[in-house]
């Protein structure tokens, strides 16, 4: 695989001088962070500092894009080149659960010698994106690849979205991993669109295609003064209940334009839950009828301050309850599975977000500030920024990033957590 990641980049950069409509583009960016702790790190998350988490820490990434074509085909390629803390999932690896709390010395030595003589981090080239987008006629083209499927009006959170990896609400803009898939699209004047696509297995060439596993989805569009609507919906042909994390959906959305404000909301059921729940010893789907909403209202004042406010009632999220049997299953046994239900912004059942943005353009500086906060968990998390432009490609920001329980007196996705207040400066060359 890695080496039809090379061929594929390399042919690429050979191909770009001869396409006359091409274009290579992307971002490199660089980023310095520290922790601030007053303890070691240990945490349901991370006991006994299994992560092996420093005060310091540097990360780097890539995102390269090349895009070609012509009057009626285009192509499209994202990858991306990002530095993982192996040495961080080697040691975790090693406090297996037939073991913790005293995991086995000779297998943690044995793990550092590796560590050791491969390195802590290693760099993984991605195929983000990889598509070809095709002009049947004068409104109808196919899309076939891996390609984005991300669909919504929400800023933090899109609840119809059936088809794409999950958002982070803490930074929206940042770019998702598509999906493998056929998807074929038709205007009708500019009154409406209609797509309709099918989505291939994540691990295709691994497990071969397997009719059951291919899911088909649609999305309809109509476009009318001042407001829009959108309806979405996904079919999971496998009727085996809570075996993946695609199961029926259907949801519809709208965005409404009002005296400058714009208003807009998402609703969805599903036929089960795209994340596991405690049951007992063991971790499950669920499988009933699940219903998730969101409504935001966006303005722009007359001096640029972009602010955007939302809500939303995440259906799969956990509720009091169901939050202290996964910390009661964390504190017994912190396996890779209920680590992975740990997740921020979609923990809890209720979210309100502001988001906030002045730009100050006689200094080339925006200001940034983002609040995520959960009514029902008590966790706030507080996001502001600072970043200048040095010239047109290069930039550099300044972030604070704080995580507050202010219950005090549950289970929160704030209370496991080994690090909560983080600086960061990160520098952005873009080309």
């Amino acid at each position: 695989m890695k080496k039809i990641f090379a061929i594929s980049v390399t042919a690429l950069l050979f191909l770009i001088p001869a396409a006359a409509q091409a274009e290579f583009s992307g971002t490199a960016e660089i980023g310095f962070s520290a922790n601030i702790t007053d303890g070691d790190f240990d945490s349901l998350l991370n006991p006994g500092n299994m992560m092996e988490m420093k005060d310091l820490s540097m990360n780097t990434s890539l995102i390269a894009r090349f895009d070609a074509g012509d009057e009626k085909t285009t192509f499209s390629a994202w990858f991306s080149l990002k530095e993982y803390p192996i040495g961080q999932a080697l040691m975790a690896s090693a406090y297996n659960s037939d073991t913790f709390p005293d995991p086995d010395s000779v297998t943690l030595a044995a793990t550092g010698e590796v560590i050791a003589l491969a390195g802590d981090t290693i760099f993984s080239l991605d195929i983000m994106r990889f598509s070809a987008n095709v002009a049947l006629g004068d409104s109808v083209s196919l899309i076939v690849g891996r390609q984005s499927m991300l669909t919504g009006y929400g800023y933090g959170w899109n609840p119809i979205d059936f088809a794409n990896p999950l958002k982070d609400p803490s930074d929206p803009d940042t770019a998702l991993r598509g999906v493998d898939a056929l998807a074929f699209s038709a205007d009708f004047g500019y009154i409406a669109n209609l797509k309709v696509y099918g989505i291939l297995p994540d691990d295709l060439l691994a497990s071969g295609i397997d009719f059951e596993e291919i899911k088909g989805g649609g999305e309809l569009t109509f476009y009318l003064p001042g407001f829009e609507v959108k309806l979405t919906g996904l079919y999971d042909y496998d009727a085996a209940e809570g075996s993946d994390a695609y199961v029926p959906s259907l949801g519809a959305g709208f965005l409404a334009d009002l005296f400058g404000l714009g208003f807009y909301g998402e609703a969805a059921v599903r036929k089960g839950s795209r994340n596991n729940f405690v049951d007992g010893t063991d971790l499950s789907r669920k499988t009933e009828w699940i219903f998730s909403a969101l409504a935001g209202v966006e303005y722009t004042f007359p001096s640029e301050l972009y602010a955007v406010v939302e809500y939303f009632y995440n259906g799969e999220g956990y509720d009091n309850d169901e939050r202290n049997e996964i910390e009661a299953a964390m504190a017994l046994s912190p396996t890779t599975d209920l680590m992975s239900m740990y997740r921020s912004g979609y923990f809890a059942r209720h979210y309100i977000m502001l988001s906030l943005m002045q730009p100050l353009y006689s200094i080339n500086t925006d200001l940034n500030l983002t609040a995520i906060f959960s009514p029902d968990s008590g966790a706030l998390m507080i996001l502001p920024s600072v970043s200048y432009n040095f010239s047109g490609n290069f930039s550099g920001r300044i972030e604070y990033s704080g995580l507050f329980d202010l219950y005090n007196d549950g289970f929160s996705e704030v209370s496991a957590l080994p690090v909560k207040h983080i600086i960061s400066t990160v520098f952005t060359y873009s080309y």
